[in-house]
Parts: structure tokens; C-alpha cells; sequence
């Protein structure tokens, strides 16, 4: 069974698509979840911190992707899951090792069955990048 705070991540990552589609409820799923209000709460600050910096989170996988992509190109749920993984890569609190396996993981259950390799290579990328 994965844990609470796994759970979040995936209710964060269903916010951050459902903004991205032009919902203008993503606070329903919220009060839909089952999820105890600390983790709900959690939801809700990954999605707000992630939401309130997508351009710098943008520039920073778009840096990490090869030549041959863009990340228009990327499928919604799988820029969500980038967003969030690098989003937090670059926090201080969350060892790097835990957000990359975090953003596979997620990728295994929400996206395409292609999207783990890219997922990690390009948070591997964005990892070594954050380090220089």
C-alpha cells in the first residue's frame, strides 16, 4: 500500500492536470479526497508552490529535455509529474533521491508506459543541473 503522503502527490498531481484542462474547481477533488486534512493540506501547498512557479519549473525541464522535445510536447500528465518532481528536486526538505523515485513512481501509475525512463532522465538532468 503506498503511503499518505504518496497519495498527496497523486491528489497534487490530479489538481495541477485539472488546472492545466481549465477546470476552475481543482478545490472539488480536494474535498472529494479521503485523505486526512494534513495530507490534504499537503496536496494543496505542492499544487500551489508548483502552480505559482511554472514558468521557472518550465525552464528548468525544458533545459533538461534533449534536443528533440519541448515540453509542449510532453502530455499533460506528464509535465505535471515533471513540474512537481523538479519543483521538488530544487526544495532543500526533500532529498533528491526520494522526489526522482516519488515522480517514477507516480509516472508508473498515471501516465504513459513510456513516461518512467523520461521522467527519471529528465529529473536525473534536472538534478545534476541544480547542483552546479
Amino acid at each position: 500500500m503506498s503511503s499518505a503522503r504518496h497519495q498527496a502527490r497523486i491528489l497534487a498531481i490530479q489538481l495541477l492536470y485539472s488546472s492545466e484542462m481549465g477546470s476552475d474547481q481543482p478545490c472539488a477533488l480536494i474535498e472529494e479526497s479521503r485523505l486526512s486534512k494534513k495530507y490534504t493540506d499537503f496536496a494543496a501547498e505542492l499544487f500551489n508552490e508548483v502552480s505559482g512557479s511554472v514558468a521557472k519549473l518550465d525552464a528548468k525541464i525544458s533545459a533538461s529535455l534533449n534536443e528533440e522535445w519541448t515540453i509542449e510536447r510532453l502530455g499533460v500528465v506528464e509535465r505535471a509529474i515533471l513540474r512537481l518532481g523538479a519543483y521538488e528536486l530544487l526544495r532543500a526538505s526533500v532529498d533528491s533521491a526520494i522526489a526522482i523515485n516519488e515522480a517514477v513512481e507516480l509516472s508508473k501509475e498515471m501516465a504513459d508506459e513510456n513516461a518512467p525512463p523520461l521522467i527519471n532522465g529528465v529529473l536525473e538532468n534536472v538534478r545534476k543541473s541544480a547542483a552546479r
